[in-house]
């Protein structure tokens, strides 16, 4: 059986033409190619060696996507040609792929595999590996997320993150996370159906075109992989001119009341809200993470319905427990600007709820904190009117005192 010495001259004798291009099209120096050699050989022997960590792959795989980058800049630098990527590439995957052979049950690395792939934009290769990954690690939520939140942002594929979601419920049955995830990827589906009808003018009224008043598309941070979940989209109303709509042609289904069809009145996500409540995780809690997910979407026409939908199975079940406070005093103020005309009337119902539940809460040290949390983001308003401002800061010392 071969040693490692010799696994490592296998592998270093297959990146030589890639060493002979670099020379030849003087890409690198002598000296610097010399360099080259000797790291790979030493990251070589540290990989294959007795007791190697997943992290050695994933150092390796990090010093030759740095090295990719470098040829990279170098050759539009010194305006060579004919220097081909694939080489580079297929060295990085290779890398990958003999680390989560060895190490299969890492799941960073897994996911270090994932983002490169997708970044180099190989997506048969991603594919590949994310299929993968899948098979071997069912019940980790944060692939099937992956998953999903690759196929909607990078392919703008809805089924496709359907999908996963829906695979990823099954096997996942205690992540709350991803049971969260999979309803908000259904609350953007309803935003954009609402930004598209409201675009072509079924909705709302007809308005004045003000070029200097359009908002311009501004591309968001993209495929975050920092966070895991999905993030919402920047959705703006007056992105596109009246004008430049006028002789489009709806057919007779996009103008139907999208009230008047299930799926678009919030039916899927509250099926979801509905599944989760079956689960293991399922608390007051977590329905409190459903209801703050679900308020974020002001721009959904059956966001109402949705929330009180949720606020109801709330009560249902555990009426004074502080999360279930919480959501009841904040539902009057969802989708309200603080500086909106309306706001005082909806504060003070809001405030009349939180002096009924503060009387019936189990919990009333943590009602306070999340009644805190809420007052001192309005607080923070600029322009907030100073009798509101009043009216609120007296509210705390009075509830803490």
């Amino acid at each position: 059986m071969s040693g490692p010495s010799d696994k490592a001259r296998f592998y270093m004798e297959q990146a030589v033409p890639q060493l002979q291009e670099f020379k030849e099209k003087k890409i690198f120096t002598e000296d610097e190619i010399r360099t080259l050699v000797k790291k790979r050989s030493d990251f070589e022997h540290k990989v294959l060696a007795r007791g190697s960590q997943p992290v050695d792959f994933a150092r390796y795989a990090a010093w030759e996507i740095s090295l990719e980058h470098l040829r990279q800049k170098r050759c539009k630098r010194l305006r060579i040609k004919g220097s081909s990527v694939h080489s580079g590439q297929a060295r990085i995957f290779s890398i990958f792929d003999r680390g989560t052979r060895k190490h299969p049950g890492d799941i960073p690395l897994w996911m270090s595999y994932l983002e490169c792939a997708r970044q180099a934009k190989a997506t048969k290769k991603l594919k590949v590996a994310l299929t993968a990954a899948i098979r071997l690690h069912p019940t980790k939520p944060e692939l099937w997320l992956y998953a999903a939140r690759w196929s909607l942002e990078s392919e703008a594929d809805m089924n496709g993150a359907r999908s996963y979601m829906q695979r990823g419920t099954r096997f996942c049955t205690r992540s709350k996370e991803l049971w969260i995830e999979y309803a908000k990827l259904e609350m953007i589906y309803l935003a954009k159906i609402a930004l598209r009808r409201k675009i072509l003018g079924l909705d709302v009224d007809p308005i004045t075109e003000d070029p200097e008043a359009m908002d311009t598309i501004e591309e968001g941070p993209g495929f975050d992989t920092g966070a895991d979940m999905i993030a919402i989209p920047d959705f703006k109303d007056n992105a596109i001119r009246p004008s430049m709509i006028e002789g489009v042609k709806v057919d007779s289904e996009a103008t139907k009341d999208p009230m008047t069809t299930p799926a678009l009145n919030g039916a899927i996500p509250l099926a979801i809200f509905d599944a989760a409540r079956k689960q293991p995780f399922f608390n007051a809690s977590a329905a409190g993470d459903f209801f703050d997910m679900f308020a974020a979407f002001t721009k959904v026409r059956a966001l109402s319905s949705v929330l009180q939908h949720v606020l109801d199975a709330m009560m249902e079940t555990e009426e004074n427990d502080p999360y279930t406070c919480n959501c009841f005093i904040r539902q009057a103020l969802v989708g309200l600007d603080p500086t909106a005309p309306e706001f005082p009337a909806a504060l003070g119902t809001a405030l009349d709820r939180l002096k009924e539940s503060l009387a019936k809460t189990k919990d009333r040290e943590t009602l306070i904190k999340k009644t805190a949390a809420w007052v001192d983001a309005i607080l923070e308003v600029e322009e907030l009117d100073p009798g509101i401002r009043t009216v609120l800061e007296h509210t705390m010392r009075k509830t803490n005192s």
